[in-house]
């Protein structure tokens, strides 16, 4: 098998043990994959595995013949649904980067910790979504757990029995709890530590972007600043963010702009301009800048149904009579003034 033949030569250079001519053919053939952003998603799930096992060989046959049975296992049960993004949104790779970071992720997140020898039950478990990918999946009590594009969520090996079912995250997932008093859920990041017991919210925490926000979409979540000690506990339509170096900020978010990659869905209720742009910027992946700072106050008031970034380069046109102009990663908004109007688009 292919994809398995330059995962093994990917983990002997990770180790240092890759020889020159297979240096030139694993290159080779990084950059005929390059297109899939393969390479940075293998280097990012070794840096996640080697946390938990230093020294390992990978049988990657069994590996992969493993992960087949346990994709088979998961479709009937109904498990590991993906979901697509929306068209006009994010363009969804190919194939190959998907069923290559699968395996991957299949000998470095499961069997390279046990080589097969052991129980699988009794490793801590990597779930990954890839770029332009979500992926839904049921944790073993239950909850269920919806990763955003390029999102990784840790497992502990003592989940099913431990007296806190304990998980970390780098990225942003949605996480809908199953209620159990007597063993709360525990999501760790870097920044931060997020408790619950039952409840429905978003999290964010790309270790690139430097903070961990949640916004509670039901029930009542304690966050927990890593560094500075400080805590918040947040309720339905809250929003929290922990910060290194900074105070833990608590804030009423009543549209959960936040579950926006998931719902599909935006909402201004009398938004300042300058805090909009931030939501859309976020939804879209671009860059939104104001060339007239005046209207940055201008009040809007918009919601938003699977849409696509021109539909909303079209209303504030039509709202705040701007320009929108390309610009190298992202868009420009030119002259403008304030309005007093109202739009809702499906």
């Amino acid at each position: 098998m292919e994809v398995s033949k330059y995962i093994l030569l990917f983990h002997k250079k990770m180790k240092g043990a890759i020889g020159p001519r297979e240096q030139e053919e694993l290159g080779d053939w990084l950059q005929r994959e390059d297109r899939h952003g393969f390479a940075g998603e293998l280097e990012k799930t070794w840096n996640l595995s080697k946390r938990y096992k230093e020294s390992y060989e990978p049988d990657v046959e069994a590996g992969l013949s493993r992960l087949q049975q346990r994709i088979t296992d998961a479709k009937k049960a109904g498990n590991g649904r993906r979901l697509h993004p929306a068209s006009g949104r994010r363009r969804p790779f190919g194939w190959m980067s998907v069923a290559a970071a699968i395996a991957f992720i299949a000998v470095a997140g499961w069997w390279w910790m046990g080589n097969g020898a052991a129980d699988p039950g009794t490793n801590a478990t990597l779930i990954a979504a890839g770029a332009g990918e979500s992926t839904e999946t049921t944790l073993p009590d239950g909850s269920t757990v919806i990763l955003n594009e390029n999102s990784s969520l840790v497992v502990s090996s003592d989940f099913r029995s431990a007296s806190r079912r304990q998980v970390e995250l780098d990225g942003e997932a949605y996480f809908k709890i199953e209620p159990n008093p007597s063993r709360p859920f525990l999501i760790t990041t870097r920044e931060a530590r997020v408790e619950v017991v039952g409840t429905a919210f978003n999290l964010r925490a790309y270790p690139q972007e430097g903070f961990t926000e949640v916004e509670v979409e039901e029930g009542t979540v304690r966050l927990s600043g890593l560094a500075s000690g400080q805590e918040a506990e947040l309720g339905p339509g809250q929003r929290g963010t922990c910060r290194l170096g900074a105070h833990l900020e608590k804030t009423d978010s009543p549209a959960l702009n936040a579950h926006s990659w998931r719902t599909q869905r935006l909402q201004f209720r009398n938004t300042p301009l300058g805090e909009a742009l931030p939501c859309l910027e976020r939804h879209f992946g671009v860059k939104l800048e104001l060339a007239n700072e005046k209207i940055a106050g201008c009040s809007i008031t918009m919601k938003f149904e699977d849409f696509t970034l021109q539909e909303v380069f079209k209303a504030l046109e039509l709202i705040f009579r701007v320009e929108v102009q390309e610009m190298k990663g992202g868009y420009v908004l030119k002259g403008g003034a304030c309005e007093t109007a109202g739009l809702e688009m499906r």
